[in-house]
């Protein structure tokens, strides 16, 4: 399943061009993300804290200079962490991937 979030999409382009192949293969969905959701639905916990986990685990493998600058280019430049926001995003696509093999269901409103 490809990313749709247009920062998560910007983010490995931007690799790309840059020659950065080493940390798109960091982002791409592994084991350790199934195995982070089948921990967070056996004991049930919310969405916010499976997405709170997935960002934490994601963050150190984000690029800060590249994720900067795809940041300031799509929401300008603004006093945020840079690196918490591509992230999220790709937590979120992890997310979406563990929603689509059926190993995290919620009940619910969960943002999108």
């Amino acid at each position: 399943m490809q990313p749709t979030d247009p920062i998560v999409v910007e983010y490995i382009n931007e690799l790309m061009r840059r020659g950065l192949r080493q940390y798109v293969d960091l982002i791409i969905p592994s084991d350790d993300v199934f195995k982070i959701g089948r921990e967070y639905a056996e004991s049930r916990r919310s969405y916010a804290e499976l997405l709170d986990s997935l960002t934490q685990y994601v963050k150190p493998r984000i690029n800060s200079d590249i994720a900067e600058h795809v940041v300031k280019n799509y929401i300008g430049n603004v006093n945020v962490d840079y690196v918490d926001i591509v992230a999220r995003s790709v937590a979120k696509w992890y997310i979406s991937i563990l929603r689509l093999f059926n190993v995290v269901s919620f009940s619910g409103y969960q943002p999108p």
